[in-house]
């Protein structure tokens, strides 16, 4: 399957509870009603942002079997479009997209029924490569380097999922990676998110070496399809 990442903002005219309630009550029925090629379909409330990091206020994940699904058969017919087309219009003020390649790394963990709130803490972290530093070579370190320092050094860490940016549709900053950190608590997060200051040390040393920026969040998980 083939994932996109939606980056989310509000129309300046509502409040972020109001867009939430929106798109959770409004929008997400008309998706699973209208889009009959969509395989997974994951929302992530933005609850807050970790310093530098812009504004955001939901972070979509839809997944297709391929990328023509999403481009050429997302929609039932000309009436689904022309209903979801205006429902968004009517909460959303923007919106940039990048095409994804998942890895779970560790997981799956179980959910909460669809559609209900998942339990636990979910940070979701967007990854730019330094100056200098070609995408494939970000992508080697990341998944051949990186993510094998996480078992040891993430004890708390129940779910970790790196997603590959391969390509950018429209407008919008240039991401490389976009990774999905589950913690079962925000206690776990707290005190068990490095085993140790030397595996903190391990940790961000390695980080230094192939992330030039990094925008995190900390999100309200709304699983609503799986395959």
């Amino acid at each position: 399957m083939v994932k996109l990442v939606f980056l989310c903002r509000r129309r300046p005219d509502l409040s972020h509870d109001r867009y939430v309630e929106r798109l959770l009550r409004g929008h997400v029925p008309l998706a699973l009603r209208h889009h009959p090629t969509l395989r997974k379909y994951v929302v992530n409330v933005v609850d807050g942002r970790r310093a530098g990091a812009e504004e955001l206020d939901s972070i979509g994940e839809l997944s297709f079997d391929s990328l023509d699904d999403f481009r050429d058969h997302l929609y039932d017919d000309e009436e689904g479009r022309r209903i979801v087309e205006r429902d968004v219009a009517g909460f959303m003020g923007g919106a940039q997209a990048y095409v994804t390649r998942e890895h779970v790394q560790k997981g799956p963990v179980t959910t909460a029924p669809l559609g209900a709130r998942s339990p636990g803490v979910k940070i979701v972290g967007l990854v730019r490569r330094p100056d200098g530093m070609t995408h494939d070579a970000f992508v080697a370190h990341w998944l051949d380097r990186h993510v094998p320092l996480a078992p040891a050094h993430h004890p708390g860490l129940h779910k970790y999922v790196t997603n590959v940016v391969t390509a950018r549709l429209g407008d919008g900053p240039e991401w490389d990676g976009i990774a999905e950190l589950h913690f079962p608590s925000v206690e776990a997060m707290r005190t068990r998110f490095f085993d140790s200051s030397d595996g903190e040390r391990i940790i961000r040393g390695d980080m230094a070496r192939f992330i030039g920026r990094t925008w995190g969040y900390d999100v309200v998980e709304y699983v609503q399809r799986v395959p």
